[in-house]
C-alpha cells in the first residue's frame, strides 16, 4: 500500500458567513492498488490511509496556530506535557467534513478532510471540544492589580456608573495589524486589562472571530441581538488590543448592567485577515 501525502490547511467558513475562523481543517490522501485487495477492502484501506494522513496533517495545522505573537501551540506542547495531552485529546475528537473515494487507472484514490474546532461559533462546533477551551487553562490570567476596576477609572477622574444594557461586545481590530491567536487581551491605555483568558470560567469558549463587523453582528448565538461595538485604538507591547479610556468605561459600565457578558465569553473580535 502506498500513501500519497499532501498537506492543505485552511480556515473554513462556519455556518455564519462571517465566522471563517471557527474551524481548522486539513486534507489527507490515500492510494491503494485495487488488484492487490479484493472487493471493498481496497476502498476501505484507501480511505483509512487518507484519514490517518489527514489527522497527521491536522496536527501540523494545530501546532502552527499562534498562541501569542511569538508563540505557537507547538511551542507550548514542547514546554508542557499537560498541553500536549490536551492537544492530542482534541485531535482524537477530530471530525470528518468531507470524503471521496474514486477508482482511477485500476487504483483506489481517497481524499478525506478532517477538522477540529477553534471556537464554538460554528453550528457544528456547539457541542464539540475546542482549541480555545483546551489551551485556556495554560494561559496566565492577569493579576488583580492589573485588572481594570472602577477604582482605576476613578484615579483618572472618571466615574463609572451602570451603563446601557447590552448582550455582548464586538471588538473591531480590523484597522490594526492583528490576526487571530489564542491569547488575546483587551487593555486600556493605562495598561489595565478588561478582558482575557482569566476573566472567564475554565473551559469557556471566550474567543470568537469574524472578518467584518456585519458578520460579527450576525453571530447572535454568541453576542445576542444588542451588542456594543468598540474600535481598537492600537496595540500594546505584547500585542494586546488597546481601547481608549472612554471606551474602557463604556465596556465596563455596560457589562455591569448586563449580567457580566464578559465572564460568559460573549465577545467577538473582528480582524481584517488571517
Amino acid at each position: 500500500m502506498k500513501i500519497v501525502m499532501l498537506m492543505a490547511t485552511v480556515l473554513m467558513a462556519g455556518a455564519v458567513n462571517a465566522d471563517q475562523y471557527s474551524i481548522l481543517s486539513a486534507q489527507g490522501f490515500g492510494f491503494v492498488e485495487a488488484s492487490k485487495f479484493p472487493g471493498a477492502r481496497a476502498q476501505f484501506m484507501a480511505r483509512r490511509a487518507a484519514k490517518v494522513d489527514a489527522q497527521r496533517n491536522l496536527l501540523e495545522t494545530i501546532n502552527g496556530v499562534r498562541v501569542t505573537s511569538g508563540t505557537t501551540v507547538k511551542d507550548m506542547t514542547l514546554e508542557s506535557d499537560i498541553v500536549g495531552t490536551r492537544v492530542k485529546g482534541l485531535l482524537q475528537g477530530a471530525f470528518e467534513t468531507q470524503s471521496n473515494v474514486v477508482q482511477e487507472d485500476g487504483n483506489w484514490v481517497a481524499e478525506v478532510t478532517m477538522a477540529v474546532c477553534m471556537s464554538s461559533a460554528a453550528d457544528q462546533c456547539r457541542d464539540k471540544p475546542t482549541l480555545t477551551a483546551a489551551l485556556q487553562p495554560s494561559l496566565q490570567g492577569a493579576s488583580a492589580a492589573s485588572r481594570y476596576t472602577p477604582e482605576a477609572a476613578s484615579s483618572q477622574g472618571v466615574t463609572v456608573a451602570v451603563g446601557q444594557r447590552s448582550t455582548g461586545l464586538i471588538i473591531d481590530a480590523s484597522q490594526v495589524s492583528f490576526s487571530p491567536m489564542l491569547d488575546v487581551r483587551i487593555q486600556t491605555q493605562q495598561g489595565k486589562e478588561l478582558y482575557g483568558p482569566g476573566h472567564v470560567a475554565q473551559g469557556t469558549n471566550w474567543l470568537n472571530w469574524a472578518s467584518s463587523t456585519q458578520g460579527a453582528a450576525a453571530m447572535e448565538a454568541i453576542i445576542g441581538d444588542n451588542p456594543i461595538r468598540v474600535n481598537v485604538a492600537g496595540l500594546g507591547e505584547q500585542s494586546q488590543l488597546v481601547v481608549t479610556d472612554q471606551d474602557a468605561v463604556r465596556i465596563f459600565s455596560s457589562n455591569l448592567a448586563s449580567d457580566d457578558f464578559l465572564a460568559e465569553g460573549r465577545v467577538v473580535f473582528v480582524v481584517a485577515g488571517s
